[in-house]
């Protein structure tokens, strides 16, 4: 079978999980069940049927391939990326998962289940917009979010194990005077360090669509709630299958565990004046990988033809984007700002001189 539906077994309404209850739910019946007790009773034998490309496509680089499913309960046809595994029926709502995607060699090894929810994204979008004083009117209207949508990022999460060795110059001054001359005296030291450091569930994301500094900008990710994976898991949300294979993505990671060994080790180096880095060796002695499912918000809007992304992390609710700046908003501020300071500065000359 290709595509799972989370048919609701009472009424046939389309099942989604829910992250307050972390139950999966329809939200026709409220018949409610436990992501391990519930098993898909209905699903589609469609197979995904790629997409011709157009004759008219665009120079600007490689098109995105795409594929047509066909929806077990309405029979519509659902278009896909390549990637994307878990979608929702645009012609009858229904929530469908292809299993080719999450199985076999694609079959994560865990993952972390949505705590918030799209309403808290849009409050967390609020509330980031309002502290920002200088940005266009517009984005303080809700209206003027383009999309958001809830998506499972795949994750590379990497162990490791780090060797180290370093070598560093450390001085020790000493300073005192008598009643004629003032004295400093400075003493050199040879300081050298070595060892290993393990890491564990060190997370690169595994997905070419997503920009790899602003899902790092989420972090971090609570990975003792992280729980064997489960299809249900994906109701009512995107997920996206990795497109960027562990061995593509170990390269970032062991950059980003090798930045951490080093500043550790340079951590214990205490109680002296100055240190100088001589020499810094670092290497892997052993690293392993697993595969997890972390989930995110993504916002989108537009303003003066740019695209605007946002993301929310779908667990702690930690948001971030980047935001223009409105010059409009900014002579607003600056105008009374400057005319206050400038009656200030006239009373003062006035009635002082």
């Amino acid at each position: 079978m290709a595509l799972q539906e989370y048919e609701c077994p009472a009424c046939g309404g389309a099942m989604e999980f829910n992250p307050h209850t972390q139950k999966i739910k329809c939200p026709y019946c409220d018949s409610e069940f436990d992501v391990k007790d519930y098993v898909a009773n209905h699903n589609s034998n469609s197979t995904g049927e790629a997409v011709e490309s157009s004759s008219s496509s665009s120079a600007q680089g490689p098109e995105t391939q795409m594929f047509i499913y066909h929806c077990g309960s309405c029979g519509g046809e659902i278009l896909a990326t390549e990637s994307l595994g878990a979608m929702k029926c645009p012609f009858c709502s229904n929530n469908v998962a292809v299993s080719e995607k999450f199985t076999g060699e694609f079959k994560p090894d865990y993952i972390i289940p949505f705590k918030k929810t799209k309403e808290d994204a849009i409050a967390a979008y609020t509330g980031y917009v309002k502290s920002k004083k200088l940005l266009p009117k517009v984005f303080f209207e809700k209206n003027h979010i383009n999309e958001i949508k809830g998506v499972y990022v795949p994750f590379w999460l990497f162990d490791a194990t780090e060797s180290f060795r370093g070598s560093y110059e450390g001085t020790k001054v000493r300073t005192w005077s008598d009643s004629n001359y003032n004295y400093t005296e400075t003493k050199y030291y040879d300081i050298q360090r070595s060892g290993t450091e393990d890491f564990e569930r060190v997370p690169v994301d595994g997905s070419k669509e997503m920009p790899d500094d602003l899902m790092e900008s989420l972090e971090p990710f609570d990975q003792s709630e992280m729980v064997p994976f489960n299809m249900a898991y994906l109701a009512g949300f995107l997920a996206n299958k990795y497109n960027v294979s562990a061995k593509e993505s170990e390269p970032r990671a062991l950059h980003r565990i090798e930045t951490s060994v080093a500043t550790d080790f340079r951590a214990t180096v205490a109680g002296y004046s100055s240190i100088r880095p001589l020499a810094e060796n670092v290497g892997t002695v052993k690293a392993s990988n697993k595969y997890a499912l972390y989930p995110c918000y993504i916002l989108s809007t537009t303003w003066e033809g740019k695209n605007y992304i946002f993301a929310m992390n779908g667990q702690s609710g930690k948001f971030v984007g980047n935001l223009p700046f409105s010059l409009k908003e900014a002579l607003k501020y600056y105008f009374p700002i400057a005319a206050g300071i400038s009656l200030i500065a006239y009373l003062c000359y006035y009635f002082i001189l």
